[in-house]
């Protein structure tokens, strides 16, 4: 946080006091970000933006009164805001507590410089078309992001993290005899040079290639395989059954069940604010509270569910350090940092041992539509993919327009084997990193 901008919002700040608002409080989020895309070996687009946005509360007659702006050149519109906001405020105001003195955490990170990410990309794509079936790289690209959040009170005292992150996205296009397929793929670190970026390139343009000539197969119950990728994916989707949020209005199974085994014993589920490589490290939430490293599920039983301020104070408990807000406009809600899924025995195995524990069953390699085939409520879902079957444990053909269902409640307890491959979700999606899952059946819907 620059000093002009605080100096911008004290001043602000006794602007709202002289007008009969108390308890003023701040939520700053600026961000850097740097894209840079290759097509056939030329950097075929660069982009860099710089934003800056601003979330101002106060309370007035007890009420909450909000309104966000995106520039310290406009205090009279965010006063006029603010009195219009006045007149139809209904929410009781909770500002989140003052700071006793300044607070920076740190983050040193210098972006890496466009030609060198262009030159590792170009080798990337080289790669990838040298792969057989492979038709082209339709996309190989690289995203910097750098992050500040700033929380800062009415005397002006701040609070604020600086987090950075790195991903690498390919998408590849495969073709063989008239049948094409697309597949995609990304890592994520908190340097460029943690990702091996050619590694990754190899790994798309052959699941692409693996896929074609993909076919239903026939309906039943089998032993399936969730590669890491679609793991990650799955789980992401499930996370708000944690919330406490959601437990406290019944949207969550979860309800009572709290030091409970609800997974199989060599399971955990973590969440870890400073995880090495993870895409969302933070030291504080978005009301202020500091994280800390947690377990969901700790071999296998329930063991924290997941508190913001507000759900925290309805159970006479204290908040877990996950508020958050979706974007600077929105009201906090419960959500986290990097979640992380694990063999709690740290005895995870590598691919071969899953498909030769297996036997016979398919490898997930694909889910579409996971929000939209996911009900949180009950647990259950019901999703398209595709992948590849498994006879006698070695990969045997590819498969597709093949739909899975099941219940995430179930799906915990029926875990045979647990991965040493983790990945993580998309840059889309909230950080879940996760490795490759058997389990020992599931409903598949095919012919």
């Amino acid at each position: 946080m620059i000093k002009l901008e605080k100096e911008a919002l004290i001043q602000l700040s006794q602007r709202l006091k002289n007008a009969g608002f108390c308890d003023i409080r701040y939520y700053i989020r600026n961000t850097k970000q740097f894209k840079v895309n290759v097509l056939n070996g030329e950097n075929e687009m660069t982009s860099r933006s710089n934003e800056s946005s601003y979330f101002v509360e106060a309370g007035k007659n007890g009420k909450r009164c909000c309104t966000f702006f995106n520039t310290i050149d406009m205090m009279d519109d965010v006063m006029e805001q603010m009195e219009f906001s006045a007149l139809s405020a209904e929410e009781d105001y909770h500002p989140f507590p003052s700071f006793e003195q300044d607070q920076l955490y740190s983050d040193s990170f210098e972006m890496v410089e466009e030609a060198e990410i262009v030159k590792t990309l170009a080798e990337t794509e080289k790669i990838i078309q040298s792969v057989p079936k492979t038709r082209n790289a339709e996309s190989c690209s690289c995203t910097q992001s750098m992050q500040e959040i700033t929380l800062m009170d009415e005397a002006g005292h701040t609070l604020t993290d600086m987090s950075h992150s790195v991903n690498v996205f390919a998408k590849v296009v495969s073709e063989e005899n008239g049948d094409v397929e697309l597949a995609w793929g990304q890592k994520s670190g908190n340097q460029f040079s943690d990702i091996d970026c050619k590694a990754l390139g190899t790994e798309v343009a052959q699941l692409g290639a693996s896929a074609l000539h993909g076919q239903p197969i026939a309906s039943g119950t089998y032993p399936v395989i969730l590669k890491n990728s679609a793991a990650a994916e799955l789980l992401e989707a499930y996370l708000p059954i944690f919330y406490a949020s959601e437990i406290q209005n019944d949207m969550s199974k979860l309800s009572q069940k709290l030091g409970q085994e609800i997974a199989i014993s060599d399971l955990n589920i973590l969440e870890d604010p400073l995880l090495p490589g993870g895409r969302s490290c933070r030291h504080f939430d978005d009301e202020g509270t500091p994280v800390s490293r947690k377990y969901l599920i700790h071999n296998g039983i329930f063991e924290t569910a997941l508190y913001n301020r507000k759900s925290a104070e309805k159970d006479h408990t204290v908040s877990t350090g996950n508020g958050f807000k979706g974007d600077v406009t929105s009201a906090v809600f419960t959500g986290v940092t990097n979640i992380c899924v694990e063999s709690a025995s740290g005895k995870g195995m590598n691919r071969e041992e899953l498909f030769r524990t297996m036997k016979n069953g398919i490898m997930v390699t694909d889910l579409e539509g996971v929000f939209a085939g996911v009900n949180t409520v009950s647990g259950t879902f019901s999703l398209l993919c595709k992948g590849m079957t498994i006879q006698n444990g070695v990969i045997d053909k590819p498969f597709c327009k093949v739909t899975i269902a099941g219940n995430i409640y179930d799906l915990l307890q029926n875990i045979v084997a647990i991965g040493n491959d983790p990945a993580t979700t998309s840059v889309e999606s909230q950080s879940l990193r996760a490795p490759s899952l058997s389990f020992k059946g599931l409903a598949v819907s095919g012919l």
